[in-house]
């Protein structure tokens, strides 16, 4: 990985074989982004998609393998149990032009990958909510 910043936001440039949520978290761990806003395009050779079906509770995943375009990752930067948590959401398109998204639970980088993180200065929290079974962003007023 290679970044510079740019006034308060980082442009991150992964290379290949790097796997996207771990790099991003290694990264903000060591510049000490607690919360912020992410964003990015890029190529991928595997990936994992997820979706949360709410009357269960659980998380269904898809691995998609081969080089697929990322047409839009979307997220933010929180910390979860006291660990920094990227929650990244991705767009993803194969060969025949066929879109794939939902929730980037891995994704290993396969030309490059381009991630725009904007800090907010502030640590944004997340936390488990019984209601939904989710640990969503929290807000100590």
């Amino acid at each position: 990985m290679d970044f510079k910043r740019f006034g308060q936001a980082y442009v991150l440039r992964l290379e290949q074989g790097e796997e996207i949520v771990a790099a991003l978290r290694r990264f903000c761990q060591e510049q000490g982004i607690a919360g912020g806003w992410v964003m990015g395009i890029g190529t991928v050779r595997q990936a994992t998609l997820s979706y949360y079906v709410l009357a269960e509770g659980t998380y269904r995943h898809v691995e998609l393998t081969g080089d697929h375009e990322i047409t839009s990752l979307v997220g933010n930067i929180s910390v979860m149990e006291g660990e920094v948590f990227p929650h990244l959401h991705a767009t993803l398109s194969d060969a025949g032009f066929n879109l794939h998204g939902g929730h980037l639970s891995a994704g290993v980088i396969s030309a490059t990958g381009e991630l725009v993180v904007t800090p907010f200065g502030e640590t944004l929290d997340r936390r488990l909510f019984p209601e939904s079974g989710m640990r969503l962003l929290a807000f100590d007023r």
